[in-house]
Order: C-alpha cells, then sequence, then structure tokens
C-alpha cells in the first residue's frame, strides 16, 4: 500500500471538518488524543506480527555475521512517535515504525531482500553467493495496517468521544494518557 492509499484510509472528511471547527489548544489536543489512540492499536498489532528469530535459518539470511540474532529485537524496537515536521493544526500525524539502530534489520524483513552471503550449517559466512538469492518479505508493517486499521479508526473515535467533552470542561489532561 502506498504513503496516499495509507493516508486515504485514515482522512475522514467528517472528522477533519469537526476538528477545523474547534479553536487553538482544544483542536491540537483532541487530535492529538485520538492520533494516539489510534496508532497505539496499529503499533501493538505491528509488534504481534513482527518475526522473532527461533533458531531457524528462515530469517536468519539477513543476519549480520558478527551478531547472531536477537529474538524479540525487531518486535521491542518497534514504536510510536510523533511527527512535528508533519503536523499542524488539527492534523497531527504520528508514525509507527521500528528504531533502525536496535533493528537494522527491519527493512530486509518487511520488504525482503537480495542475499549475498553463503549459509552453512545454518551459520550466516562472509563467503560470496555465485548468484544472489532472493530473501521473501516477512512483512509486520503492512499487514498490522491491514488488519487492525478498522479497529484503530474506532479506538480513534471512542478516545475523541471520551476527551471531548474534557477539554471543553478545561481538564488538561495530556494527549498520550488513555
Amino acid at each position: 500500500m502506498t504513503a496516499d492509499g495509507i493516508f486515504a484510509k485514515f482522512n475522514d472528511a467528517g472528522v477533519q471538518a469537526a476538528l477545523t471547527r474547534l479553536a487553538g489548544p482544544v483542536a491540537l489536543s483532541l487530535a492529538s488524543s485520538m492520533a494516539v489512540a489510534g496508532g497505539q492499536v496499529l503499533r501493538d498489532e505491528a509488534k504481534l506480527l513482527a518475526p522473532e528469530f527461533d533458531g531457524s535459518t528462515a530469517l536468519l539470511a539477513g543476519a549480520n555475521v558478527d551478531r547472531p540474532p536477537i529474538p524479540g529485537l525487531l518486535r521491542d524496537a518497534i514504536y510510536l512517535a510523533h511527527s512535528d515536521t508533519r503536523s499542524h493544526g488539527a492534523l497531527q500525524t504520528y508514525s509507527v515504525s521500528w528504531n533502525s539502530r536496535k533493528a537494522p534489520h527491519g527493512h530486509l524483513l518487511e520488504f525482503g531482500h537480495w542475499r549475498i552471503n553463503a549459509i552453512i550449517g545454518g551459520v550466516p559466512t562472509k563467503n560470496r553467493l555465485a548468484a544472489p538469492q532472493w530473501v521473501a518479505a516477512h512483512p509486520f508493517l503492512r499487514p498490522a495496517l491491514d488488519i487492525a486499521g478498522g479497529f484503530a479508526m474506532s479506538a480513534m473515535i471512542t478516545r475523541g468521544k471520551q476527551r471531548l467533552p474534557q477539554l471543553l470542561a478545561g481538564n488538561t489532561v495530556t494527549a498520550n494518557e488513555p
């Protein structure tokens, strides 16, 4: 799914129109609360779907020769973060991704890759293959959106219904609180 397709899936014109009628900090806080609620659902689903090294060679193909894979490393590196550069006014953008410093192999699993090293006895070596071999993807972010996108939207709407009366009453609970 393209970035435009993802945006279209969550671009609810009715919600956007209602948010634009609210003023300043109230709109910002409501939009942030709703975005966090949806993002948490997507992040949690991605964590459930993240492949975990189980000792088999299926996930070993992209492993670093010098560092053996650590079970749960990718899952633990998945996060939800606010995007300051893509957020403005009532449009609050959060990203669900993985920390590439903690799990630099995430893109290899999400998208697949060409393997150029030989694996001998289940252990990657520095020996080059005669011809690169395609290693199939084990995606976790894209399926998380497909599986939990509707649940994320429901969580956002539910959070908005809870948060709006609090904001209108002057309650200043932060956006990241459930």
